[in-house]
């Protein structure tokens, strides 16, 4: 047995152990002397599930605060409850764009990171710590394609090679309306991920526009999903997350990480939380790499602590983002000019009239 997977079983030997004697981390005894309350607004389905069962429940057993759960959110209404002074929410789930919107519109506390224990802040990347939000879990746009079609040898390693329709001939397939892949056409164009934004829209669409038949548009990622495992598609733009149960199912897929895109999600406190104090012990709590790393299995969200790596086994790792063997193969989105040109994309996939 590894290291890596003795570590991962003292994990899950410890864990059950640790919630029932009330003690999860080091530091629990000063946390069990609190007490109040906090509210946690996640974003609901199974990751919630894997959020209550492995981060809240455990929080609120160790500590003795009363955690209430919420879940389903818009940024609207988000920023109307915090600008209205009407906080319900003390720790937020919230993607990178919206963790920036409201923190340079002065509407998150401040992170005080001189309370987020040493181990916590180690594996964690400079970028990754912002000031208003605490990183936590990133998902990745992938390339995924049928194993049987393309063998091993002989797999599209690019997104010029998905562009390609002569050398990797068969059906491409991705959302439209909702998120076209943009910047994956971009990368087809110009492969440098350091280069990928700004986007010239136009530039992309076009090349959308290029596949033609050869490219299949879905509604939804669980319709791209069935297509990949139907072999209606031999090769698709989808979440990380999606694949994974593929891959458990004994479906012929794989990813491709190759010039992949992260997404980051946070926790923040709103600005006025009630429960300020209890979120930063929250936060303090979750932010162990052996507790961000429990819900990677389930949910197939890679922690953006690296650390957290040594409690997941490596056939896990090979589904999640941030993997230390395929981190550098891709790259951060970049949240603010997709926030920014959001309007300007869904004018660009009406005008190409593909659908």
């Amino acid at each position: 047995m590894s290291v890596q997977q003795k570590n991962v079983s003292r994990y899950r030997l410890g864990i059950a152990a640790a919630v029932a004697a009330g003690l999860l981390v080091s530091g629990a005894p000063a946390l069990a002397q609190s007490a109040g309350n906090l509210t946690v607004l996640s974003l609901g389905g199974s990751y919630q599930e894997a959020q209550s069962k492995f981060w809240f429940k455990p929080f609120a057993q160790a500590s003795g605060v009363n955690l209430t759960e919420a879940a389903g959110y818009n940024f609207a209404k988000l920023k109307v409850m915090i600008e209205s002074g009407n906080v319900e929410a003390d720790v937020v789930d919230i993607s990178a764009d919206t963790a920036d919107n409201l923190g340079h519109a002065g509407l998150l506390e401040k992170i005080d990171w001189s309370k987020i224990p040493a181990d916590c802040k180690a594996g964690i990347p400079a970028a990754a710590k912002r000031d208003y939000a605490f990183p936590t879990i990133q998902w990745a746009m992938v390339m995924a394609y049928n194993t049987k079609t393309f063998p091993e040898g002989k797999a599209p390693k690019t997104w010029a090679d998905f562009w390609n329709v002569s050398a990797f001939p068969g059906k491409r397939a991705s959302i439209g309306a909702t998120r076209p892949p943009v910047e994956q056409a971009a990368l087809a164009i110009n492969g440098d991920l350091a280069k990928l934004y700004p986007i010239d829209l136009d530039a992309a669409f076009a090349k959308i526009k290029s596949l033609g038949s050869a490219m299949v548009f879905a509604d939804g990622y669980a319709q791209v999903a069935q297509y990949l495992a139907d072999g209606e598609a031999d090769m698709v733009v989808i979440p990380n997350g999606r694949v994974a149960p593929l891959v458990a199912a004994g479906k012929p897929v794989a990813i491709n990480w190759n010039q992949h895109l992260t997404f980051p999600n946070f926790f923040a406190i709103p600005k006025g939380a009630p429960n300020k104090d209890n979120a930063m012990k929250f936060l303090a709590f979750v932010c162990k790499p052996e507790v961000m790393a429990a819900i990677a299995p389930a949910t197939n969200y890679g922690p953006i602590n690296m650390d957290a790596y040594t409690f997941i086994t490596p056939q896990v790792a090979a589904l999640l983002p941030g993997n230390p063997k395929t981190a550098s193969m891709g790259r951060e989105a970049d949240a603010a000019w997709l926030a920014k040109f959001r309007g300007d994309i869904a004018k660009g996939w009406s005008k190409m009239a593909i659908r």
